[in-house]
C-alpha cells in the first residue's frame, strides 16, 4: 500500500478581544483583528485613528509546491540542459521497474536532450527502506545514478543488496538518517515518498511503473518508440 500523507499542519488562531463584544476568531492567513478600543488607538486631526499596520498578505504566501519535473535533490539521469524531461514513478520492490530501466536506459543513449526524472513510491512490499535510502542518497550525493543503477541491477531487496549499492555509490551507510520517525532528516524524505503518492495519484496512474511528460496524464508500458513519440510531439508543441 502507499504511505499515506502526513497530517496537516493544525490552522493557526488568532484571537482578538474587541472591546464590550465576545472573541473574535481569524484563519491563519488573516491579520489578527486590532483592538478598538480607547487606549488602542490615538485620535489624529481630521477625526481619524491611527491603528496598528496590517502585515503584507505577500510575506505570509505559502511557498510554491516544486513541480512534477522537478527532482528530488539528485534523482535524474540524462541531460543537465535538457528541452523535454520524462518523470518516471518506480518502485525498487517492483520487478516490472527494474525491467524498464534498459528502455529507458535506450532513450537517453539515443536522446542527448533528455532528461529523466524519477518519483520514488513504496507501492510494493518490502520497498520502503529501499526509497528512503535511495532519498537519502538523491539529497546527499551526486552519485544517485550509481546507486540506482547497482539496486537496480541486484535484483530482489534486501538489506544486503541496499548495502552493495550504497559501497557502489561511495556513500558510507552511517551518514544516512536512522529512517524512525522522530528522525527530522527521515520526516523529509517520508513526505517525498507522500508527495509523489500525491501525484501519480493526480495523474490517475493505476499502477507502476509509469511515465509522463509535461500535463499529461500518466502512461504505462515501457514501449521505446510509444516513448519516443511523446519526447518528439513534446518537443514540437515547444517550437514556434
Amino acid at each position: 500500500m502507499r504511505v499515506a500523507g502526513l497530517k496537516s499542519l493544525s490552522a493557526a488562531l488568532a484571537l482578538g478581544l474587541l472591546a464590550g463584544s465576545a472573541p473574535a476568531v481569524t484563519s491563519a492567513r488573516e491579520p489578527p483583528p486590532t483592538a478598538r478600543g480607547s487606549d488602542a488607538a490615538q485620535s489624529q486631526p481630521g477625526g481619524e485613528s491611527q491603528t496598528d499596520a496590517v502585515p503584507d498578505q505577500d510575506s505570509m504566501t505559502t511557498p510554491a509546491e516544486p513541480r512534477i519535473d522537478e527532482p528530488f535533490g539528485h534523482a535524474w539521469l540524462g541531460a543537465a540542459d535538457a528541452d523535454v524531461t520524462l518523470v518516471v514513478f518506480a518502485d525498487y520492490a517492483c520487478p516490472a521497474c527494474r525491467e524498464a530501466q534498459p528502455v529507458i536506459d535506450q532513450l537517453l543513449a539515443q536522446d542527448s536532450k533528455l532528461k529523466v526524472v524519477y518519483r520514488l513510491i513504496d507501492n510494493d512490499q518490502g520497498g520502503r527502506t529501499a526509497a528512503l535510502t535511495s532519498l537519502a542518497v538523491a539529497k546527499n550525493s551526486a552519485d544517485w545514478d550509481k546507486f540506482h543503477r547497482a539496486l537496480d541491477a541486484a535484483g530482489d531487496l534486501s538489506s544486503k543488496t541496499i548495502a552493495e549499492a550504497l559501497a557502489a555509490s561511495g556513500v558510507q551507510q552511517a551518514s544516512l538518517p536512522t529512517f524512525k520517525d522522530e528522525d527530522s532528516e527521515t520526516l523529509d524524505l517520508v513526505e517525498e515518498l507522500s508527495r509523489n503518492d500525491n501525484l501519480i495519484n493526480q495523474r490517475k496512474g493505476t499502477g507502476i511503473p509509469v511515465w509522463l511528460i509535461g500535463d499529461g496524464s500518466a502512461q504505462d508500458g515501457f514501449d521505446l518508440p510509444r516513448i519516443q513519440a511523446a519526447i518528439a510531439k513534446a518537443r514540437a508543441d515547444k517550437s514556434p
